[in-house]
């Protein structure tokens, strides 16, 4: 028993300096990528570096309180917590309430300090589904144990819509299937649930003109250049001109007003223009090894429930890089989904680095 712990924590403690890792070179990257556009927006070249050395602090602190915080705690008021979570996502929508920021009433606050209810959903849904796959997983096979979680989850996406925030939406939905695929329903209902969700996104592409602009600028963003192909085509030109090594440290064309606020959806865009495929595959493979690391927790775990919740907040955080990545080289349409530990970013960081915290808790012989 005791070379089992020594080995799971050993791999929670891998986890976390590669977390920190990464951390350290999207603080150093907000900076690199903002400066011109935090100058000319705020005369403060430091402004964006600031709040994010500031969010990281924040987000290191939580990360600390999650390892200490036991899992079975949370299982225990998972309930209260996604109460809470969906009355948060309620109040966004209330007007003179919710923050709205880039067309989007996603945010809560007062003056400075803002939080994103829906990354409180994430982790409170996460917990949900990973208390009721462990302790229903033998009814699983079964789409009607599904009702309620399903229902729960549609609701909450369905108040996210409404901000609206499609791109996060979507992250959600994608890691509670991935964390429903490893229960014993069959596969016809994922085929099912596969074409639902092709029309349902139809219908939202018809409702809303932006989405279908979005589409069409994503198969040919050289049809609108200067309005919805526009940051398309400014990130394949940070790629493009990269090589190997890329441009050079402080060297990016695109940040100078080309590509809108760099440090946010498209950084990675701006680290292959200046480092090249050399720097974008050193991230690339920092990644894969987080990843590596999570993987080994999860299946060593011995108990379901953790194994289920470090199995969701993995897949929250594998979706956003493949997403986010896609975008930056053209593969998806813009989306608004950041670079999880390198973009900027406070709500998304904070509650990043708390689930990665209650995941990496350490293991007692």
């Amino acid at each position: 028993m005791g070379e089992y712990m020594d080995k799971i924590n050993q791999y929670k403690k891998n986890a976390m300096i590669i977390t920190f890792i990464i951390l350290a070179i999207g603080v150093f990257m907000v900076y690199d990528a903002s400066y011109i556009w935090s100058e000319f927006k705020y005369g403060d070249r430091f402004y964006y570096l600031k709040r994010q050395m500031i969010f990281a602090l924040i987000g290191i602190i939580l990360f600390f309180i999650g390892k200490k915080i036991s899992l079975s705690f949370l299982k225990k008021h998972i309930n209260l917590l996604l109460l809470i979570s969906f009355l948060m996502l309620g109040m966004v929508l209330i007007p003179h309430v919710g923050l709205i920021r880039g067309g989007s009433s996603s945010w809560l606050g007062v003056g400075p300090i803002s939080i994103q209810p829906s990354e409180l959903f994430k982790i409170s849904l996460i917990l949900y589904f990973a208390k009721f796959l462990s302790t229903h997983y033998k009814d699983t096979m079964k789409i009607k144990s599904f009702i309620l979680p399903i229902f729960l989850c549609i609701f909450g996406i369905f108040l996210i819509m409404l901000q609206p925030d499609f791109g996060t939406s979507m992250v959600i939905l994608s890691a509670i299937i991935i964390m429903m695929f490893t229960s014993r329903l069959k596969i016809r209902y994922f085929v099912i649930a596969f074409f639902i969700l092709l029309l349902f996104i139809g219908i939202l592409i018809i409702l809303a003109p932006y989405r279908a602009e979005r589409i069409t600028s994503f198969i040919d963003p050289f049809k609108d250049p200067l309005g919805s192909g526009f940051q398309m085509i400014q990130s394949l030109f940070s790629v493009s001109p990269g090589g190997f090594i890329g441009l050079g440290i402080d060297q990016s064309i695109q940040k100078y007003f080309y590509l809108p606020e760099p440090q946010t959806d498209f950084i990675f865009a701006i680290i292959v223009e200046e480092f090249g495929l050399l720097g974008g595959t050193i991230i690339l493979v920092l990644y894969a090894l987080l990843f590596y690391e999570c993987f080994q927790i999860i299946r060593y775990s011995k108990d379901e429930f953790n194994a289920y919740f470090s199995l969701g907040i993995l897949s929250l955080f594998l979706v956003q890089v493949l997403i986010n990545l896609g975008v930056v080289v053209s593969i998806l349409p813009v989306t608004g989904i950041t670079l999880p530990l390198i973009s900027y970013g406070g709500s998304s960081l904070c509650v990043l680095l708390f689930s990665l915290g209650l995941m990496l808790h350490k293991e007692n012989s």
